[in-house]
């Protein structure tokens, strides 16, 4: 009654697929499945195709894939009750049996890999959404990066633990194509060597060529089902007793077109490995070359991750910074943590360039520098970083001095907004020192210091039109009263004096009646440069206001302040001021006073030097005067 029987077969099926799906899959699947299968067979007899009965294996396999062993080896058993009728007829009793045996067999084997791969699939899963967790939960603010940086590392070490993995991915080939032991082979100098193997350390004794070393020349699969055990066709040999090698087969691990190793199953039985184990090896191996890749790509990523996070702290110092010698400083420190190198900073003056900063031995003094004749000019004209891996047939000028040994450089400009601030260099002894990610890390700081170095030109430009005299670029009025009341504390720490002048160009408002205010201005120029010629460096000179100039002079007792004095005096009394066709000359009248000789207070000192410095304009100008000589 076919019409009856298959309608109630496709209900059966029908209301099963309904219970299984509703249950996403928990509930029913054995019963799902078979009722499929059912259906199959009720075809199968109906029309006789008794030649179809080999499609419940591909059933079966196809069942591994999306179900457990708890689902697909009760159906295949179930499957062989569908062919119960066939197994007691005495011409297909021994065909039934291998048939049910295989169907059973393929059905325990699919599922134990599939399982296994579920499993790994599952740990990496497991291990991605642990660093993850971990990576959200971190603080972002930059004083916990030390913390961070431990928490990553922890985290990528507990999921490479590459050796006992590949040592229970060896254990799952072993048991899933029935092998005596499963091997894996890396590359070693001009050979291989062992690198894991199920069997106890000390077993295997690599021998070198034979089918191994095929495999790693020409990167195929090679499979012996008969091998002579007393030749080693593989290319070891087994330091155990009672273990033959008859069946061997050896499969490249490869990574993208790289071979990274060789996996070999052996057997103490002829022909033991058939196509599709082959194919279930090979299978095995593709997962293999990721947990080696994942090895191999693990320290790129850990040193990476680490020059990302000196390169937020060395952009951090960089920003933190107005002084262009601090962020040299930093930035040739960065530049050395990120690669081991040679580092120089020159910065643009004018067509010259000036280094202001560097951590590799120069010879000579010499700080200014042409860079026309030089290699790392290239950078300059064109603007553009530029990187060269082996310099060692370069017979040219690599820098404007000798840097000892240079085998590779790297040369970034240092350009804010299109301008050329100045040039940042590296060098090494070793070819090829840095990789494209460091290329791209120092040129991503260069940027940050280019602003820095700009900022820090700016803020100095405008500290500079702060504190000093437009027309004389000595310090202004400010600046002076801060500078001696600074020298006026340190005073009460050390028990040294220090003097001050005040001096008064004689005659200068005559200057500006009789040739104009521009000629006036040009005396109060050279005037200006004459004072700091004339004293030490240790000196702080300043405008004090119209013609009057103030020199404080420290650690100088009235005799040193009466010879700094009359030095300068002297100069600008033989000094010849050319303007306009016009040769003036003038004279300084100058007043002295000492701390604490003289006076005890800030204000009290400067009153005294104006008291001499009035005395001198009074009695003859042209003179320097100290008060201790007139304050009786």
């Amino acid at each position: 009654m076919p019409v009856l029987w298959f309608s109630f077969s496709a209900a059966t099926a029908i209301t099963y697929s309904i219970l299984h799906f509703a249950s996403k899959r928990k509930k029913a699947s054995v019963e799902f499945i078979f009722s499929v299968a059912l259906i199959f067979a009720g075809i199968s007899n109906a029309l006789n195709l008794i030649w179809l009965k080999p499609v419940y294996f591909p059933l079966v396999i196809s069942a591994s894939v999306f179900y457990s062993w708890q689902t697909v080896v009760p159906l295949s058993f179930l499957v062989m009750l569908l062919r119960l009728k066939a197994l007691f007829m005495n011409e297909t009793f021994l065909e039934e049996i291998a048939f049910s045996a295989s169907l059973l067999l393929t059905a325990v084997i699919s599922s134990v890999m599939l399982d296994r791969f579920r499993k790994e699939k599952g740990k990496d899963y497991t291990a991605l959404e642990t660093i993850k967790d971990a990576a959200e939960a971190m603080p972002e603010t930059s004083t916990e990066s030390i913390d961070s940086n431990e928490a990553v590392s922890y985290y990528f070490a507990s999921m490479l633990k590459t050796d006992e993995e590949i040592k229970e991915l060896l254990l799952a080939i072993k048991q899933a194509v029935f092998a005596n032991s499963v091997n894996l082979f890396m590359p070693y100098q001009n050979g291989f060597m062992l690198r894991c193997s199920t069997e106890e350390k000390g077993v295997i004794i690599v021998t070198g060529k034979g089918i191994i070393a095929e495999c790693f020349k020409t990167k195929k699969v090679f499979y012996s089902g008969e091998i002579n055990e007393r030749i080693s066709e593989i290319g070891y040999i087994k330091n155990k007793k009672n273990n033959k090698v008859l069946s061997a087969l050896a499969v490249p691990v490869m990574d993208g077109y790289t071979l990274t190793g060789v996996l070999t199953s052996d057997s103490s039985i002829y022909h033991a490995f058939s196509e599709p184990v082959r194919n279930t090896v090979q299978m095995f191996a593709a997962h293999l070359a990721r947990i080696l890749e994942r090895e191999r790509i693990y320290p790129k990523l850990k040193r990476d991750y680490n020059n990302l996070e000196i390169l937020k702290e060395e952009s951090s110092k960089l920003v933190s910074s107005l002084n262009l010698n601090v962020i040299a400083e930093k930035l040739c420190e960065g530049a050395e943590r990120i690669a081991s190198s040679h580092a120089f900073l020159f910065i643009a003056s004018g067509k010259q360039f000036e280094l202001i900063h560097h951590t590799g031995s120069i010879s000579g003094n010499k700080t200014v520098f042409d860079l026309k004749s030089t290699f790392i000019n290239i950078a300059v004209e064109n603007r553009q970083p530029f990187y060269m891996a082996d310099m060692k047939d370069y017979r040219a000028s690599v820098l404007p001095f000798n840097a000892g040994n240079i085998c590779s450089i790297f040369i970034i400009p240092l350009i804010y907004e299109s301008k050329l601030l100045g040039l940042f260099v590296m060098s090494s002894e070793k070819a090829a020192f840095l990789d494209t990610f460091q290329r791209e890390l120092m040129e991503v700081m260069c940027n940050q210091a280019a602003t820095s170095i700009a900022n820090a030109k700016l803020h100095a430009e405008i500290e500079k039109l702060a504190t000093t005299d437009g027309l004389t670029g000595l310090f202004n009025h400010r600046v002076f009263q801060e500078k001696l009341s600074e020298e006026l504390k340190k005073l009460s720490r050390y028990s040294e004096p220090s003097s001050l002048l005040l001096a008064d160009i004689d005659f200068f408002k005559k200057i500006n009646d009789t040739y104009g205010h521009p000629a006036g201005d040009f005396v109060l120029k050279e005037v200006s440069k004459i004072i700091r010629e004339a004293i030490r460096d240790i000196d702080i000179p300043a405008r004090y206001g119209g013609e009057e100039f103030a020199a404080i002079l420290p650690r100088t007792d009235s005799k040193g302040a009466m010879n700094i004095a009359e030095r300068l005096r002297k100069a600008v009394m033989s000094a010849s001021f050319s303007s306009d066709a016009s040769s003036l000359r003038v004279t300084l009248s100058i007043g002295i006073a000492t701390t604490p000789s003289d006076a005890k207070s800030e204000e009290e000192l400067i009153e005294k030097a104006d008291h001499a410095l009035y005395y001198a304009k009074h009695n003859g100008r042209n003179r320097s005067v100290l008060w201790s000589e007139i304050k009786n």
